[in-house]
């Protein structure tokens, strides 16, 4: 743009046509037009300087956020500001939403949210400290996840400036990780298996179900799954407690449970016991005792059965259960190909039928002697004590055919918790009640507990040292009571051998050598 003042510093009007109805305001910065008539396309706002600027268009705030922006979004968990980054944005009868994935949190507490639960945030910024919204929001409660960088864990606030920035070995890192059970970040795994993450993470980044409606429970999801295409963008899906088959609608759901005649799982009853569970050795806490009878671990007595259901014999059954299974478990890979699989269905028992609480899968013929694929205890049971019971009732089948076993890996987050809690308290209470010398072969024979798994377990607690090119079991009474105080009492229910009427499959037992 051509300079504006001439020679005495005065300012002429610009070339090209100007309207007659125009008035001209001059101050000692800027000339401004103004247009009595309203705003045209000719009103501009000119710089004496010689630079023209247009007036900003205002951003709308209900689209300003693009996909991959990092900013501060209020949690429905727990109605503070987390960062987050925006994975993808969709237009609703109500607005704009957008879904977020908060940072250093586990991906099952990604939601949608409305934009007017995010500010705009950056790395060096910090949070902001004060609510912005007056409404009080519901926290979303998650079953069984406090300790797993979730809502009402004592670490979950952002790192700040200030804090703790000293350093820790590669070895403290990796028995950190472990104990804390860090999962790997995808540039630390090797190049193939961060391909393969990558596809599963742009695959299954969104949650297409948000809740599901089971038996007498409503419960938010926590990860994809591959449902079909006309059922998975439902904000409900109902899904019936007996069959599993899965509707869109509640009047569907209501017309099919007068017809749907089954009531328990399509097989074999291998386990059942009426029982009222027990805590954990070493429980002194009074307080826990009333958390565990809270939670069913003391309380009426409670009628379990375990069902054995054939993966090819009751197809569309065990299908229901891997797709309902994927809401709540991140790589599981395994949905429609069940045939190769026996799934072992554990279920609270009343005068309605049996109620799936949860349940494990297996191959029918494991080359690694896997003695669980797949494992689950649905959100409304978590807590109770039932992971460990599934565990303990996959190594006794192990038992019976005389192997030892392992879970099938990748195990997911909240199954490394359950293994490492059950290997752990199976192994003090074997040391703490054993007299004598105990080698990992010998023990490992008293629990089918694979050889490298006890190894791991007890390094984890300092109990094994490496001497002379084997391992050592190096342990003291005293020491094996303070590590048994500290994982605490838990809630579990024994197995009543007695009462597990199963053979093993042809081809499946190891005969011992004589």
């Amino acid at each position: 743009m051509e300079d504006l003042q001439n020679g005495n510093g005065c300012v002429e009007p610009t070339a090209g046509p100007t309207p007659s109805n125009v008035e001209v305001a001059v101050t000692s910065t800027e000339l401004v037009v103004f247009d009595p008539q309203g705003p045209s396309q000719d009103q501009t706002m000119v710089d004496v300087a010689g630079t023209e600027a247009v007036d900003e268009v205002p951003i709308d705030p209900r689209t300003k956020y693009e996909i991959g922006a990092l900013v501060a979004c209020i949690a429905s968990w727990d109605s503070f500001y987390h960062s987050a980054e925006i994975v993808d944005r969709r237009e609703t009868k109500t607005g704009v939403e957008y879904y977020v994935h908060y940072l250093e949190y586990n991906k099952r507490l990604d939601e949608w949210i409305s934009y007017t639960r995010m500010e705009d945030w950056n790395p060096d910024s910090g949070l902001p400290s004060k609510l912005s919204i007056t409404e009080k929001l519901t926290p979303l409660v998650i079953p069984g996840t406090p300790a797993l960088n979730g809502p009402g864990s004592g670490d979950n606030k952002l790192d700040t400036p200030g804090a703790s920035d000293r350093k820790i070995t590669r070895n403290l890192k990796r028995r950190y990780d472990e104990l804390n059970n860090v999962q790997k970040g995808v540039e630390e795994l090797a190049p193939i298996d961060q391909t393969l993450e990558k596809e599963h993470e742009e695959k299954t980044k969104v949650k297409n179900i948000q809740v599901v409606e089971f038996g007498k429970y409503e419960i938010d999801t926590w990860y994809f799954s591959p449902y079909p295409e006309e059922y998975a963008n439902v904000h409900k899906l109902y899904i019936c407690e007996f069959c599993l088959k899965y509707m869109k609608k509640k009047k569907s759901i209501e017309r099919h449970k007068i017809k749907c005649e089954l009531r328990h799982p399509p097989g074999d009853e291998i386990y059942h016991t009426t029982s009222r569970g027990d805590l954990s050795s070493q429980a002194e806490d009074p307080s826990t005792s009333n958390q565990t009878r809270a939670a069913g671990g003391r309380g009426k007595p409670q009628n379990l059965s375990m069902f054995e259901v054939d993966g090819r014999k009751s197809k569309m059954y065990c299908q229901n259960l891997c797709l309902l299974a994927k809401l709540f478990l991140d790589h599981k890979t395994l949905y429609y190909d069940v045939e190769a699989f026996l799934f072992y269905i554990l279920t609270e028992y009343d005068e309605f039928g049996h109620h799936l609480v949860g349940y494990f899968s297996k191959e029918k013929c494991s080359a690694e002697d896997y003695n669980l694929a797949c494992i689950l205890t649905l959100p409304p049971f978590q807590r109770r004590g039932y992971g460990r019971f599934l565990i303990s009732f996959a190594y006794e089948l192990s038992k019976k055919e005389n192997k030892v076993g392992t879970p099938e890996r990748p195990l997911s987050d909240l199954g490394q918790v359950s293994f490492r809690s059950y290997w752990t308290r199976v192994l003090l209470e074997i040391l703490r009640d054993h007299r004598g010398n105990l080698s990992i072969k010998d023990l490992s024979a008293m629990t089918a507990i694979r050889n490298d798994d006890i190894i791991t377990t007890l390094q984890s607690l300092n109990l094994i040292k490496y001497w002379k090119g084997q391992h050592i079991i190096s342990v003291s009474a005293k020491i094996v009571d303070e590590h048994l105080k500290s994982v605490g009492a838990q809630p579990h229910w024994s197995i009543d051998l007695t009462k597990l009427h199963w053979t093993p499959h042809a081809g499946s037992v190891v005969r011992k050598s004589r």
